[in-house]
């Protein structure tokens, strides 16, 4: 039944009962922005793998560890046993060396001492059996051996020194920054590297880039202002939302490491080309992956109609726009399509549509549609990536695509398809658990 809209002559609408009414400018389903089948809540519920049962299993491994360490505590054949030398052995060798001119392979067989600790005594020379000390361990009323050169204040420091720098340091840089501070430290950069590993914990990873805005003061206090907004309602990542985003793919992504002989360079080849970026319009909830889009090119008037017609035409111009990537109005087709799948399933009632706060996101129709058709909108604060699970779930897809090339029969579409039905509901859980465990740092103030 259609209704009369009237204007008040202020710009206010109404309907012919005297309520407030928007018109949305965007058309829904859109032809002039296409996607393409990816796939939806239901396929994706018969595609998905069996899920893994990791409490049971975890529980079976101990007991099954439990029995065998039992089984073998009065085996004296399992247990691994090591020689502690004492002095009498290493002055021994020394009189085979130097008094019997035996070789060191003869002297270390004689004593019984593996060759590599008989080299490390020669090399040392007879000074060693100055310095010789039992080693023991801690608490038997023997000495434990030499001090170690490396001490608390020195792994506090790196820690503090590692946190604090935010461009990132190679070990020669740290090492030069201890030597700097602790005057008269002399440290190999082998063992120094051994100290950061195991004492301080620091290992060298892959960087991950961010923008130096994202943890700014004012980006930290909006993070701060909208979990104490929203914390107010019965907002739920875990239970009442449903994320969206983009995420853009392409044929030729690999892995970042390969193995290779070792000396050797790790070499893995691509295509000369550049490949063509293909987005994928998402959207994914604690219950499943709700929907997947691909945004397909819009078929373009050819170049030989072009030059038959008016140049000058803005018809084409506007084509030309449309093709450059994805627009407010593919994400508006998306969203139509999305609440669609969402209202045949009686579980995404009244739930939640997160996303971030990117140009497209945050046209005033997007919204309006959304609550028209009985769901809510959120944006998240800027610079927040941690806040929308969504992104976990992206990196996972992405790094599925990379284990394998694809095959002849297969495409790129069909690949990232599989990818999404591979993600199992109790990770799409964990992304939602994580992003929401995010709230208490943001609350504190901590940068994410």
């Amino acid at each position: 039944m259609s209704q009369f809209i009237i204007e008040d002559g202020k710009g206010g609408l109404f309907n012919e009962g005297g309520d407030k009414v928007s018109v949305l400018q965007m058309e829904v389903d859109d032809p002039s922005f296409p996607l393409g089948d990816v796939t939806n809540y239901d396929e994706y519920h018969d595609l998905k793998p069996p899920e893994k049962q990791q409490n049971v299993e975890k529980n079976e491994t101990t007991s099954k560890k439990k029995k065998v360490v039992n089984s073998n505590e009065n085996d004296a054949s399992t247990l691994t046993t090591y020689r502690k030398y004492k002095k009498e052995d290493m002055e021994y060798f020394f009189y085979l060396v130097n008094e019997k001119g035996l070789p060191i392979r003869a002297a270390a067989k004689k004593v019984n001492i593996p060759q590599s600790t008989a080299w490390n005594w020669h090399k040392k020379g007879e000074e060693a059996l100055d310095d010789f000390v039992e080693w023991r361990k801690s608490g038997s009323g023997r000495p434990v051996g030499r001090p170690p050169t490396l001490i608390d204040a020195h792994r506090d420091f790196m820690v503090k020194l590692v946190d604090e720098n935010e461009t990132g340091l190679t070990l020669d840089q740290m090492l030069e920054s201890l030597t700097t501070e602790f005057m008269g430290l002399k440290i190999s950069k082998s063992a120094f590297h051994e100290f950061t590993r195991t004492k301080c914990r620091i290992s060298c990873k892959r960087a991950h880039f961010q923008p130096e805005e994202r943890n700014s003061v004012e980006k930290i206090q909006q993070r701060y202002d909208w979990v104490k907004y929203w914390e107010n309602t019965d907002l739920d990542f875990e239970s009442n939302c449903v994320f969206v985003d983009e995420a853009g793919f392409h044929i030729n992504m690999k892995r970042s490491f390969a193995w290779s002989k070792v000396g050797s360079r790790a070499v893995v080849k691509t295509p000369k080309t550049k490949s063509k970026m293909t987005t994928i319009l998402g959207a994914i909830s604690p219950f499943g992956v709700v929907n997947m889009k691909v945004r397909t090119p819009k078929v373009a008037q050819s170049k030989k109609r072009k030059l038959e017609g008016n140049k000058e035409d803005k018809g084409d111009t506007d084509d030309i726009k449309r093709n450059v990537g994805t627009v407010t109005g593919h994400y508006f087709n998306f969203i139509a399509n999305t609440l669609d799948v969402m209202d045949r399933h009686e579980e995404f009632k009244g739930h939640y549509i997160v996303m971030d706060n990117a140009p497209i996101h945050k046209h005033e129709d997007i919204q309006l549609y959304i609550e028209s058709r009985g769901y809510n909108c959120v944006h998240l604060p800027p610079y927040s990536p941690e806040l929308n699970p969504i992104e976990q779930f992206w990196s996972i897809c992405k790094s599925k695509l990379k284990r394998e090339a694809l095959l002849q029969e297969e495409t790129l579409t069909s690949r990232i398809k599989e990818a999404c039905n591979s993600v199992l509901i109790s990770d799409l859980k964990g992304f939602c658990r994580y992003s929401q465990n995010k709230f208490d740092d943001c609350l504190e103030r901590k940068p994410i």
